[in-house]
Order: C-alpha cells, then sequence, then structure tokens
C-alpha cells in the first residue's frame, strides 16, 4: 500500500513523531552543553593549572540561567515555541562553529572561553524554557506525564555521562574537533525539530488567547502577570514550596556534609567516593523508569509530599556516621550504606520532579506557562547555592548529624504545612 502524503499524518503517528523529535533534539543539546562544559573545564584546568579558574568555568554554567530565564519566560510565552526551541539550537551550533573558525588562527584564551560559555548557557537556557513550555502542545494529556519522564531521563543519564564523555573527548581528542563536532550536532538537532508539531494538541481556546496577547506590553509587566500565576494559585505555591525544600535540603543536609563525612571523616578513598556518587544517578534513572507506572496509583501531589519526607529522613541519616567514625567498620560497610541512601535518594528525586512537573502543566494558563516557569526555576537556583554556602559555614561550628538533622526536620515541616 502507498501511503499518500497528501493527507494529514494520523494523530497517533503524529504524536510518536513529536515525541522521538523531542527526545532526539533535548538530547543533543543536553549532552552537548554537559559534555562541552566538562570538557571545556578539564581544558582550563590544564591550561591554567588553576582550580579557581576551573570552578569560575563551571560557575558560568549556573548563573546566566538564573540571569536569563524571567527574559526567556516572556519571551517563550510572546514568541512561537519553534522559533525559540530552533533558534536557539542554530545560535549555538553556529556559536560552535565560530569558535572553531576562531581557534584555527588563535589560541584559545580565557576570555574566549568564559564567553562562550556564557553565551552557551544563555542560548541553553532560552531553549530549555522554551521546550520546556511547549511540552503540553506536543502530546496529548495521557502522553504528557511519559514525556516528562522521558525528559528527566535525559537530565539523569547526562548527569553519568556527561562526564565520562567529556573525560573521553578531553583525552583522545583535539579541543578543537570537539568544538566542530558539538556544532554540527546542534544544527542536525536544529533540523530534527523543525518537523515537530508545536500545535499538535493546542485548542481553540488557547490558540485564541494567544493571538489575543498584546505583545505591546513590556518585560516588566508581562512578568508581573506571570508572578500573580504563580502566587495567586494556593496549588502552585505548595509545589514551589516542595521544590524550594528538595533543593535546599539536599545543598544544606547532602551536598556539602555527605562528602565531608565520606572523605574527612571516615577517609573513604577517592574510588569509594566515585562509585558512591555515580550510584545516584543510577536511582534517578530506575525512578524515571518507573515513576510513570507510580503515577498511575497514587495522586500527584500525595506522592510528592510523601516523597518529600521520605528524602527528608535520608537525608538526616547521612550524618548518622558521624556520630562515632572511630568504630573501625569496615570501609565496605559505610560504602554499602552510602550507596543504599544516595540510590533511594535518586529514586525518590525523580518521583518528586516528573509529577511536580505535570502539575505545573496542567495547573499553569499554557500562554504563560513559559513566565511561571521561569520564574520559579530562577528562585529555586538560588536556593542551592545559598544551602551550600550554609551548610559550608556551619560545619565548622556544629557537630555534622546537627546540620544534616536540621536540614531534614525543616524539610519535614514543609511537607506537612503543604499536606493540610
Amino acid at each position: 500500500m502507498i501511503y499518500d502524503y497528501a493527507k494529514p499524518m494520523p494523530m497517533g503517528i503524529r504524536e510518536k513523531t513529536n515525541f522521538w523529535l523531542y527526545m532526539t533534539g533535548k538530547g543533543v543539546s543536553i549532552f552537548g552543553s554537559s559534555i562541552y562544559s566538562f570538557a571545556i573545564g578539564l581544558f582550563v584546568l590544564k591550561m591554567t593549572g588553576s582550580a579557581l579558574n576551573y570552578a569560575t568555568t563551571l560557575m558560568l554554567s549556573i548563573i546566566p540561567m538564573i540571569l536569563i530565564s524571567p527574559l526567556a519566560g516572556v519571551l517563550a510565552d510572546r514568541l512561537p515555541k519553534k522559533w525559540l526551541v530552533v533558534g536557539m539550537d542554530v545560535a549555538n551550533g553556529t556559536l560552535f562553529l565560530l569558535l572553531y573558525l576562531y581557534s584555527a588562527e588563535n589560541t584559545l584564551s580565557l576570555g574566549i572561553i568564559y564567553s562562550t560559555t556564557i553565551l552557551l548557557n544563555i542560548f541553553t537556557t532560552f531553549f530549555g524554557i522554551g521546550m520546556e513550555s511547549a511540552k503540553p502542545n506536543l502530546v496529548t494529556r495521557e502522553k504528557l506525564v511519559k514525556l516528562n519522564a522521558s525528559g528527566k531521563l535525559i537530565d539523569s543519564s547526562s548527569s553519568i555521562l556527561a562526564p565520562m564523555l567529556g573525560g573521553v573527548v578531553f583525552a583522545m581528542f583535539n579541543i578543537r574537533a570537539f568544538i566542530l563536532i558539538n556544532g554540527i550536532s546542534f544544527i542536525l538537532s536544529a533540523f530534527t525539530e523543525c518537523f515537530i508539531d508545536y500545535d499538535f494538541n493546542q485548542s481553540k481556546t488557547d490558540a485564541q488567547a494567544h493571538q489575543k496577547r498584546d505583545n505591546r506590553k513590556g518585560f516588566v509587566s508581562e512578568l508581573g502577570e506571570g508572578w500573580k500565576t504563580f502566587v495567586g494559585s494556593k496549588l502552585m505555591m505548595d509545589l514551589f514550596f516542595i521544590f524550594v525544600s528538595l533543593n535546599f535540603v539536599l545543598g544544606f543536609s547532602v551536598n556539602v556534609p555527605g562528602p565531608y563525612i565520606i572523605n574527612a571523616l571516615l577517609g573513604l578513598s577517592s574510588q569509594a567516593f566515585g562509585l558512591i556518587n555515580a550510584i545516584f544517578p543510577i536511582g534517578l534513572i530506575i525512578g524515571t523508569l518507573t515513576v510513570e507506572r507510580l503515577m498511575k496509583r497514587v495522586a500527584y501531589k500525595k506522592l510528592l509530599i510523601a516523597m518529600n519526607a521520605f528524602i527528608a529522613v535520608l537525608a538526616m541519616a547521612v550524618g548518622i556516621p558521624s556520630i562515632d567514625h572511630g568504630l573501625q567498620l569496615s570501609s565496605a560497610i559505610y560504602v554499602v550504606y552510602f550507596s543504599a541512601l544516595y540510590f533511594m535518594m535518586g529514586v525518590a528525586i525523580a518521583y518528586v520532579d516528573v509529577p511536580l512537573m505535570t502539575l505545573i502543566q496542567d495547573e499553569v494558563p499554557r500562554e504563560k506557562l513559559g513566565r511561571v516557569l521561569s520564574i520559579i526555576m530562577s528562585l529555586v537556583k538560588i536556593v542551592l547555592p545559598v544551602a551550600l554556602l550554609l551548610s559550608g559555614a556551619l560545619i565548622s561550628m556544629l557537630p555534622v548529624l546537627a546540620i544534616t538533622i536540621i536540614g531534614g526536620l525543616i524539610s519535614l515541616t514543609v511537607s506537612r504545612a503543604v499536606s493540610k
């Protein structure tokens, strides 16, 4: 049978096509950005021998996201999603190709590397907000959970594979060759994203609301509308506080105390520390692969509250080995203990992230989704570095166990408050 391509593509095929094109586009963008950030950090460390310059390169991967997210949210709601998604991948591809041409005649200086890293993360932030706000229009409501879970799977996989691939790239390839490959990959990704149907699940009401938008409004006015939508919904505020408490307890009770206990107090080897850290994203992946089935049985908000409380308990448990690190227990016991904790945290975080994003997409009108997402992401991203700095400062003043318990109790309090 010969298919008549003049006919509209059947709904099921269009939805599957959207799904796989989304996976391809996001996968290339996330992996490309993550691998580049890791590899270029190593390049800077080797070039300068300065840990400060290396840390600066990594920080430049975070700061633009915090500062640019509000603008990205306004543009995501104002412009067609296709323009933003495709345009940002084209921008990233062009950036890498120009960097490749520049490096043919010039040495890659710190200034050029820093500037490229900033631009890369600005473009990636616009891409991320645009793609996240486009999700409800890419598939039907029944497939939205699967799309969110698949997106989380890409994020989790990149956290495992990006450092590995970045290390391989740095060891085996000239940095210029990698820059060229990355540039071409982004351009090819943009080409595939051109074929996504960004209006597949857009209702007439949503389309009319977008057409009635007054694009003459200023940035502050548009962002204010997103803020009113955000603070005007009890559900949104509950979700926000869950998100904030999750990031706070991880930064305050896990990310600083965990490595300190493992390395400084228990004196485990670097190999053991690496193994423990590798278990965490594996838990994320397992959680992502199983969350869809769980969400069919448990109410989304109930699942969020339960998992947030569970993570708080796990965070408090991180500090238990610090009570008496002179017990002379086998290193293997500590490795198993922390690996189990980190694995369960990974699973539980996936059980929070996917239903949380799905609830936000359900609650917020689609014409305002970009702005609301950008506000949430900006505020939440600020919480983590504050928690890290606060925990680092307190670790010399308080017992480590007290720090893990304080963070866990704060998170448990939030879970109890939003459950009412």
